[in-house]
């Protein structure tokens, strides 16, 4: 199973201003001034030691994850991000005929189905697209989102070969040999989190959730949900404290999720849904800060957190 990170911000997308490229350039430029980059192999090894922070971006695009298994493609929602991912499909597919893509919806507030208009297999006929969704009106919303007086192409002049599927709350479907579960969460609207098992791998999608407490029985049956899983993508758009100051907006912290992570053995933890007004170095000291909440709390827990960020490529 590969998971692919292509948006990983919450809210709106938030491409990076001149000022913080420049904030960037110039600790590239100074760290590079203490070292000796006199060939072309040193640059490299520079580079590669440099945290993708210092030489990179996390990226401003909204939701979008993509997970490949058994040669079928799964998109687990449409935030800007699948506007790229749409451009890449395309040049892979070339004379290939048509695909074959299934996308599973969270929830549709806009941040996570505004890459949608602009998907370019959708406008293929020869490429079948399958939309899952526990909102039994998933159809209905898409539909008002491409409302002409919103955008000029409606979704019956897509030329792509649509199904929707709306799911049962908390039940499975299998997709070549792909077991996909959900589950409710807390979230203004109703959220939904998916749990996709291929052989002896399983991943859980947990955006946009909160958590009021460890032991409500929400939390509790979200470990259980989120049990021995080899990775957990969770919402980690707000520090404890904004946690608390904005509660029922329906996210959550770093630190909930390292707890919530510890209480279900999962063995990776991606940070996911940034705060679209923190900055990556902002962002970054949100993750240390993490890392030194686990290691007093949990010293002894196999559990390795990390940041989401555009491009991150995952092996199960």
């Amino acid at each position: 199973m590969k998971i692919k990170f292509w948006g990983v911000r919450g809210s709106i997308p938030t491409p990076p201003t001149s000022e913080q490229i420049e904030q960037k350039m110039r600790m590239v430029l100074e760290k590079a001034a203490e070292t000796n980059i006199s060939t072309p192999e040193k640059r490299e090894l520079f580079l590669r030691n440099m945290s993708f922070v210092e030489a990179g971006l996390i990226g401003g695009n909204t939701a979008c994850v993509t997970i490949e298994a058994n040669n079928t493609l799964i998109i687990l929602d449409m935030g800007s991000g699948l506007v790229r991912l749409g451009n890449e499909l395309i040049e892979k597919q070339q004379n290939n005929g048509g695909l074959d893509i299934h996308i599973f919806m969270s929830h549709t507030h806009w941040d996570h189905i505004m890459g949608w208009p602009l998907f370019k297999p959708a406008f293929y006929s020869q490429n079948k697209i399958t939309f899952y969704s526990v909102h039994a009106d998933f159809e209905e919303r898409l539909n008002l989102q491409q409302d002409f007086r919103f955008f000029p192409v409606s979704l019956s002049h897509m030329a792509s070969q649509k199904k929707f599927v709306v799911l049962e709350p908390d039940s499975e479907i299998t997709i070549k040999g792909i077991s996909i579960r959900n589950t409710l969460q807390y979230h203004p609207g109703k959220s939904y989190a998916y749990r996709v098992t291929y052989g002896n791998k399983s991943m859980v999608y947990a955006t946009d959730s909160e958590y009021k407490t460890l032991d409500d029985d929400l939390s509790l049956s979200h470990v259980n949900f989120f049990r021995n899983a080899d990775l957990l993508i969770f919402d980690a758009m707000y520090t404890f404290e904004e946690a608390i100051h904005k509660e029922d907006w329906g996210h959550s912290s770093a630190l909930l999720g390292i707890d919530l992570s510890v209480q279900a053995n999962v063995k990776n933890l991606a940070l996911f849904h940034h705060e679209p007004d923190k900055d990556d170095f902002t962002v970054q000291s949100m993750l240390h800060r993490s890392l030194n909440y686990k290691k007093i709390n949990y010293p002894k827990a196999p559990l390795d957190v990390f940041l989401a960020y555009e491009g991150l490529e995952l092996k199960l």
